[in-house]
């Protein structure tokens, strides 16, 4: 398994967030190369503006996490908002794979400017960005709330 292929599953969660009018963003948790999570953006099916992707995958399996001492690997077609970001430094994830950052919300840049006691080795975690980047921004600008980004002039133009 690669990459991509479990890019695709956290696509197939971002479809789901789309139909059910959330942002259109998915998330899959690996370890090993088993799926323990998955899951998309609920923000508004269930009224709570921290109902993310990353955070509802990361909540499923936080008891399982919390155990292991070797790292998961999490895939979300969106970069990370800082929220997000907190969550995965805590969880102690081993490496964060994403797709497209289209109006650089993403948060994984603060790595480099965390406090000391965040800049232990168990904090740290590998970046892959890029990974079906055209897929996963093609589902994102489906999304309604893309078209207001991009009336704010907030979305990169290479992927309009």
């Amino acid at each position: 398994m690669d990459d991509e292929f479990y890019m695709r599953i956290a696509l197939s969660e971002a479809k789901i967030a789309l139909k059910e009018g959330n942002w259109p963003i998915g998330c899959v948790i690996i370890f090993g190369d088993e799926v323990i999570a998955r899951d998309h953006n609920r923000v508004y099916t269930l009224e709570n503006r921290t109902a993310h992707a990353e955070m509802m995958a990361l909540n499923q399996v936080a008891q399982k996490l919390f155990k292991k001492s070797a790292r998961a690997t999490l895939y979300t077609t969106y970069e990370p908002c800082p929220m997000c970001f907190g969550a995965i430094i805590l969880n102690t994830m081993g490496r964060v794979v994403c797709g497209v950052d289209l109006d650089k919300s993403g948060a994984l840049h603060i790595r480099d400017n965390m406090p000391p006691a965040f800049k232990q080795e168990r904090y740290q975690f590998e970046i892959t960005r890029g990974v079906l980047a055209k897929e996963c921004a093609e589902i994102f600008l489906q999304g309604k709330h893309a078209k207001k980004l991009n009336e704010l002039g907030l979305l990169e133009k290479n992927f309009l």
